[in-house]
């Protein structure tokens, strides 16, 4: 079990977009799912909302390993699956991000995963952006 997480929320919402909830609710919960399974104790879980013209835009971080230069490509390839440190056998199907990039797909919407990087370009954790029109 993870202990010490913090959990940050940023939103100057609220803000309307059309489409199924419980699919972008889905979507929101692979997402945090996989910051929760990757972070570090003590490390942080980001999230973040806001309207950008037509669009909004929600981010997802972690402060975990990342994802590998080779995973970048495939990571919303069904079945594709990273584990995290020391986790040799678990709930990682490989669907969960495929399914979320379809459903994001599906509402006129794009998702990509992109590494953080801290001052020193060293990777300091992972980000999933999801973009979707607005109401």
């Amino acid at each position: 079990p993870k202990s010490g997480l913090t959990f940050k929320v940023g939103s100057p919402g609220p803000f309307k977009v059309v489409g199924m909830e419980s699919r972008l609710v889905q979507v929101f919960q692979n997402l945090i799912t996989n910051a929760f399974s990757f972070s570090p104790d003590g490390g942080q879980i980001g999230v973040e909302i806001r309207r950008d013209g037509a669009w909004i835009v929600a981010t997802v971080e972690d402060e975990g390993p990342g994802i590998p230069a080779g995973g970048l490509a495939k990571i919303f390839d069904r079945f594709y699956s990273e584990r995290p440190e020391g986790e040799r056998f678990g709930t990682h199907s490989g669907l969960g991000l495929s399914i979320s990039r379809q459903i994001v797909e599906a509402h006129s919407g794009h998702i990509r995963a992109e590494n953080r990087t801290g001052t020193s370009g060293a990777v300091t954790g992972a980000r999933f952006v999801v973009t979707i029109p607005t109401a």
